[in-house]
């Protein structure tokens, strides 16, 4: 009998140290989301940024390939199409998905 219960006290505290773990970590998440928010807080309030500069340039590129090249292309003009794999890479990751 001394053993079973021993066996389940141990379940327990296992139990309850991954719960607390998970916990945490969910804290955690919460605490970098947060800091991340008041980062981009400060950023928004200094004027033009880094983040706003790279957004001008990433649409450009795309308004140049969506927009831009066919139209002068209608009109005979043949112009370059820049690649767009890098650039959807970092629009999404300028953009936090």
């Amino acid at each position: 009998m001394l053993w079973i219960t021993t066996i389940i006290d141990l379940v327990k505290s296992g139990v309850g140290y991954f719960t607390k773990r998970q916990q945490s970590k969910d804290e955690l998440q919460a605490q970098n989301s947060h800091e991340q928010n008041q980062i981009t807080l400060e950023e928004t309030r200094k004027g033009f940024t880094w983040r706003q500069c790279l957004g001008y340039v990433l649409t450009f590129i795309v308004a140049w390939n969506f927009v831009f090249v066919p139209l002068l292309a209608l009109m005979g003009v043949i112009l370059p199409v820049v690649p767009l794999d890098d650039v959807w890479r970092v629009l999404l990751v300028l953009i936090g998905t």
